[in-house]
């Protein structure tokens, strides 16, 4: 009797431990191509893996059983998953980015001008302006393109590739995957959209353990 007993809490502790896991596949929403080196993780930590060149990803999700996981890659938007099964394998698929790339595009001086106004706007709508914000620098503001409006008064922001944001103040690296910007200058009002992954800078970890 004693054996059985043991076999079945040893079958319901093996069947909770297989449940903190979630397995999946990533792939292309329009191809059904395989995507590699994509993202998953859990939105606002550093907790993550990523896809192997089959797609597929393996995640404890033990510590976080009710926090939204992400997937995120360059060239798609990404995708949260709040509620997923925990029993089986996840098929997850990513639709692909696409920008109307119908700006105008003037050349000389005023084109430096105007996109050194845009990346102000960016910067302070995005990051915003507290003492905290002053700290962060996004790394790669190269790879960041802008589309205005017909009538000039809205921004678009875009990147094809994830912002890389260093906080000095917080001593975190941020990854972030930004599927929308839109400032509207009438009204000063502003919406963005994306996903968060964070990774602690060992140079500031190193200097805080000296």
């Amino acid at each position: 009797m004693k054996k059985i007993v043991l076999l079945s809490i040893f079958i319901s502790i093996h069947w909770v431990a297989y449940n903190q896991i979630i397995n999946g596949t990533i792939l292309d929403k329009n191809t059904k191509a395989i995507i590699y080196s994509a993202s998953v993780f859990f939105d606002g930590t550093s907790v993550g893996t990523l896809s192997d060149e089959k797609g597929n990803f393996r995640l404890d999700i033990s510590k976080f059983p009710i926090r939204p996981l992400t997937i995120s890659t360059i060239g798609y938007y990404s995708v949260s998953l709040t509620d997923y099964p925990k029993d089986k394998p996840v098929i997850i698929y990513l639709v692909p980015k696409t920008y109307e790339l119908n700006e105008i595009v003037v050349k000389g001086k005023s084109h430096w001008m105007k996109r050194s106004d845009n990346l102000t706007i960016f910067r302070i709508e995005f990051l915003g302006a507290t003492g905290n914000a002053i700290n962060c620098i996004i790394t790669n503001e190269k790879d960041i393109r802008f589309k205005s409006s017909a009538d000039d008064d809205t921004l678009t922001a875009f990147s094809n590739n994830p912002l890389h944001i260093d906080n000095k103040a917080l001593g975190y690296n941020i990854t972030y995957f930004l599927d929308k910007f839109e400032y509207c200058k009438s009204s000063q009002s502003f919406i963005f959209e994306g996903e968060i992954f964070y990774k602690e800078d060992s140079a500031y970890s190193n200097t805080q353990k000296a």
